[in-house]
């Protein structure tokens, strides 16, 4: 049998397109490639996907987009609600009563030192002289209201508080501990006050810092 031999190499391959160097297949880095035209291939390209898509399909993609959008929305403002709640719970809602012309921010900001569940107590720390205080506040409890000396006076004996100094018409009750830390009690501008130092204070010094609170 004659075998027919092939006139080429090539003969009966496939041919290969190989661009020359320097051909027009090369990458182009034309505006074609800029970020504008990117997302617009992008976005042609999801919205042929969507099309593409049975119905059912369809339907399935546009629920799930709305569950996620609309459950995004919902955390964000639960997350914002939530940020406005604890901001307002660490400022006192009602008139407070500070030292001469002192800011709170210059006295390190209010701290509610009352359980949520309780009613609000805020204080702040300052000195008297070089002694550190500790003062805090809240509103005149309605039990006091009907005879409000009486029920302060009373107040102070439980806290050992039997030393009565007269700070410019407003009673000051101050007790002394063992070890010298002290606690005064008074009430002001319908505040319930109390003051704690780590030491002993003058009677002459509780009497102007009591003064200048307003």
């Amino acid at each position: 049998m004659d075998f027919k031999k092939p006139t080429s190499y090539t003969e009966g391959r496939p041919k290969l397109n190989v661009p020359e160097r320097g051909s027009s297949t090369r990458l182009s880095t034309s505006s074609s490639s800029s970020p504008q035209s990117l997302r617009g291939a992008f976005k042609t390209a999801g919205q042929l996907v969507v099309q593409r898509l049975p119905r059912s399909k369809k339907a399935i993609l546009i629920t799930l987009t709305v569950i996620i959008l609309t459950t995004g929305t919902i955390w964000l403002l639960t997350e914002k609600h939530q940020a406005d709640v604890n901001s307002r719970a660490k400022l006192p809602e009602f008139q407070t009563v500070l030292p001469g012309t002192k800011s709170v921010s210059e006295l390190g900001g209010w701290r509610r030192i009352s359980p949520p569940q309780k009613d609000p107590v805020f204080a702040y720390a300052d000195t008297i002289g070089d002694v550190p205080v500790s003062i805090s506040q809240q509103p005149l409890p309605a039990s006091f209201r009907d005879d409000v000396d009486a029920k302060v006076a009373e107040m102070a004996k439980k806290f050992n508080a039997t030393t009565k100094i007269d700070a410019g018409g407003t009673k000051v009750y101050v007790g002394t501990s063992a070890k010298g830390p002290q606690s005064a009690i008074l009430t002001k501008n319908g505040l319930l006050i109390l003051i704690k130092s780590q030491s002993k204070v003058d009677d002459a010094a509780w009497a102007d810092y009591v003064k200048s609170l307003s």
